[in-house]
Parts: structure tokens; C-alpha cells; sequence
């Protein structure tokens, strides 16, 4: 390990970093129950706002927290959508109807595209103008934004966790792309994660999500910028997710199996969180970030897809290659004796074993992605890459267009093309 300690010391020693994470996170069965109290510690006023999707509503899933709420003196208003992806269009109007009210305190209760949204309006409900002004690339400053609690009913995104909100935005060629604003006013105040909440999921959205938490992770150990501390985290996280998340598919009532992935999904959160690290700047999130909106595939399952892709891409990269095998040892994988590519490529195996495992596609063309549009995908990728996440700075392997092809065309035929 002298090496990658050496590697270390040159791209992490040599920075100065500050990490920000929500103030307070209260994890554990039941813990939904306390938002009233929480709640009260950090409102403005007692008008609060809860942001969930319909389905949820009809569920019941928001019962308890409304209720808890209310029982701490709060007004609440309920504020739902049918759509299951982070619009614009949708995004925009949940921020009026939250800048229409003088709320003390916002509260996401649902999957990424929930918390996304409850984020976006607690930011703009402060912050004049429209949204797209403040969508990365932009540098221009967040105003602030009201109290919010963010209650996750998935494991994946880790939104609760995290200071990026996304929202999906027209785009000329590809129809939508995924954008979002990064800053610590998208920050939670509080994230409350209730792995009882998480456990009537169903087998597929628990599979596509769990492998959204394995590659924040993963990508974030990949990273040419990732340092002990995140390492720490992530490695620990994906042992997590290789442990548990086959239960958590096959038996969703099993709340070890759901609490430590909700764990896994959180602490995914942070990684992509801390400053420099940027685990969806590598090639895996950059690409899915920039397919799964235009083609309808979910963006966990596609994230799912690619990362055994991407440790394959990166083989040619010393550092890529032992970061590669330190996640073949947190995925439970022995290494002993092994050299690193020879490590990295258990890294690999073991990814797509667990894919088929919980039932999720290993290939690109599972998705009814014309092969005939490779040629664009890379073009538009490689494009984005650069404009948008700056992925040259953290992706171990440089990207051009011709490996960026041979990529995506691995990926389209599966697990086979690369002979593992």
C-alpha cells in the first residue's frame, strides 16, 4: 500500500478542505416519529411544509411525521407530485407554492426526486430569481434558504446527506439532462433516516437503489481526489451494500437488512459531499447523469450497469487499478497474493454478480438503447464531462473520444465483452 499512501500525501496532504454535513442526523427504527420535536429546534415559525409525491401520501407513509409535527404545535401543509423524477416544470412549481406562505421549516419526506425538490424550494424560497440561474456551472451565489428536514424513503441517493439538489432540465439534442445546484444552502438542517420508512419498498426500485449507493461510493473511492476520510466512509459503506442489499431485495421486510443500506445510502451522501471528492464527476455518474433522463432508464439501475465498467476502464490507471482492489476487499472479495489488476478485476466480478443477483440488467442494450446513438452518447458525454463536472481532475483514466466509445460500447453488449 506505500503507493497509494504516497498518492495520497500528494493530492490530499498538499490541500486545505473544510467539510460541511447536516447539523444533526437521527438514524434508527421509529426515528420519523421525532420530526416534531426536531422540527421545533430549528423553524422560523410553526407554519411547516411537507414535499412528498402522491403515492406516498396515499401509502401513509407521511401519517406519522404529519402527525408528529402537529403535536409539536406546527400548521402543516401538504404538498404533493405525481412525478417521479425531478423535473423543472414540476420543480418550479413546488417553489411557488412554498414562496406563496411564510413557512418556518420545510420537510422532504420520499425518494431523491422528493428531497431534490423539497431542497430546491427551501433554497429558492429565499434566493430571488428562477432556478436555472443558479444551475452549475453557474458561480452565482445562493441568497440562503428556509430550515429543512429531509426524511428518505429509498436507499440511494443519499440527498439527505448530501448539498447537491438535481432537477432535470430541457435539452436540445438529448430531450433532458440532469443538472443540479451544489452548495451548503441545499444542505439539510437535519436528516431523519427511518429505515422503517424504507421497508415496504419494492424489489426493483430497492435494487436500482442500493446500486445508486454502491457506486457513490465506489466513484467516490475511484476518485483521483478522494482522501482517508472519505475512504473511510465509502469503503465502510460498500461493505454495507455487499452484505445487505441482496436481503433487502429478496426480503424487504428484514429491517438489519434495510438499516444497514439506508447507512450505506446516507454515508454515500457525505462522500459526494466532501469538498474535492466529487464521486459523480467520475466516469459512472457522468454518464448515467447524461443518459437515464433521455432514455427513461432509472438512474440507479444505469449507475448499476456501468461501474464494473468503469473500474474496467480505469485498469489502466496504477491508481485506478488499487483503488479498484481496496473495493474488492470491502466487497467481502480475498485479495491475498494478488496483483492489483489481477485485484481490481474481483472488483469487477463481484459487481456483476451482485447485479444478476438482485435481477437488475448488466448490459446497456437491456434498456432498449439503440446502438446507433453510442457515436452521440459519447460526443455529448465527453462534452458535459469537461463543461459541467470537470471529470479530467477526477476520473483516474482521461477520457477522449475514442475510449469513451470502446466505453460505451463494452457496456452495450454486457459483462461478456470484457470476458468476466
Amino acid at each position: 500500500m506505500t503507493g497509494l499512501n504516497q498518492v495520497f500525501e500528494s493530492h490530499w496532504l498538499s490541500r486545505v478542505e473544510e467539510y460541511s454535513f447536516p447539523s444533526k442526523i437521527c438514524f434508527g427504527t421509529g426515528a420519523a416519529n421525532k420530526v416534531g420535536e426536531l422540527a421545533k429546534g430549528i423553524a422560523k415559525n410553526m407554519n411547516a411544509v411537507i414535499i412528498t409525491d402522491k403515492v406516498l401520501v396515499k401509502l401513509g407513509t407521511i401519517d406519522a411525521p404529519k402527525k408528529s409535527l402537529e403535536e409539536a404545535g406546527f400548521k402543516v401543509d401538504v404538498c404533493d407530485s405525481e412525478s417521479a423524477e425531478p423535473v423543472i416544470k414540476e420543480a418550479k412549481r413546488i417553489i411557488n407554492i412554498v414562496r406563496g406562505k411564510d413557512y418556518g421549516v420545510v420537510i422532504g419526506i420520499g425518494g431523491g426526486s422528493a428531497m431534490d425538490r423539497s431542497k430546491l424550494a427551501a433554497v429558492m424560497a429565499i434566493t430571488p430569481g428562477d432556478v436555472e440561474e443558479y444551475l452549475l456551472p453557474s458561480e452565482k451565489p445562493l441568497k440562503g434558504a428556509l430550515p429543512k428536514i429531509m426524511i428518505p424513503t429509498t436507499s440511494g441517493t443519499g440527498s439527505e446527506c448530501s448539498n447537491f439538489a438535481v432537477v432535470s432540465t430541457p435539452h436540445k439534442e438529448q430531450g433532458s439532462v440532469k443538472n443540479f445546484i451544489g452548495a451548503n444552502e441545499a444542505m439539510a438542517d437535519v436528516a431523519i433516516v427511518d429505515p422503517s420508512l424504507v421497508a415496504g419498498l419494492p424489489p426493483r426500485p430497492t435494487a436500482s437503489s442500493g446500486m445508486d449507493a454502491l457506486a457513490h461510493n465506489a466513484e467516490g473511492v475511484m476518485s483521483l481526489k478522494a482522501n482517508p476520510f472519505t475512504d473511510s466512509l465509502a469503503l465502510e459503506a460498500i461493505g454495507l451494500v455487499s452484505r445487505n442489499l441482496r436481503t433487502a431485495v429478496k426480503q424487504g421486510k428484514n429491517i438489519e437488512a434495510r438499516g444497514n443500506m439506508a447507512l450505506a445510502a446516507s454515508m454515500g451522501g457525505m462522500v459526494i459531499t466532501a469538498p474535492g471528492v466529487a464521486g459523480p464527476a467520475t466516469l459512472g455518474h457522468v454518464a448515467s447523469e447524461s443518459m437515464s433522463s433521455r432514455y427513461g432508464a432509472p438512474h440507479g439501475e444505469v449507475c448499476g450497469v456501468l461501474l464494473p465498467f468503469v473500474y474496467w476502464f480505469n485498469l489502466l490507471n496504477a491508481y485506478g487499478r488499487k483503488k479498484a482492489a481496496r473495493i474488492a476487499t470491502a466487497m467481502g472479495e480475498d485479495i491475498a497474493g494478488l496483483s492489483d489488476e489481477a485485484s481490481a478485476k474481483k472488483a469487477i466480478t463481484a459487481t456483476f454478480n451482485l447485479l444478476e443477483d438482485i435481477g437488475l440488467p448488466t448490459s446497456l442494450k437491456d434498456y432498449n438503447i439503440p446502438k446507433s446513438d453510442i457515436p452521440s452518447i459519447s460526443d455529448f458525454v465527453l462534452s458535459r464531462a469537461e463543461s459541467l463536472y470537470r471529470m479530467a481532475d477526477f476520473n483516474p483514466v482521461k477520457a477522449n473520444l475514442e475510449n469513451l466509445t470502446e466505453f460505451f460500447e463494452r457496456a452495450f453488449e454486457g459483462r461478456e465483452s470484457i470476458g468476466l
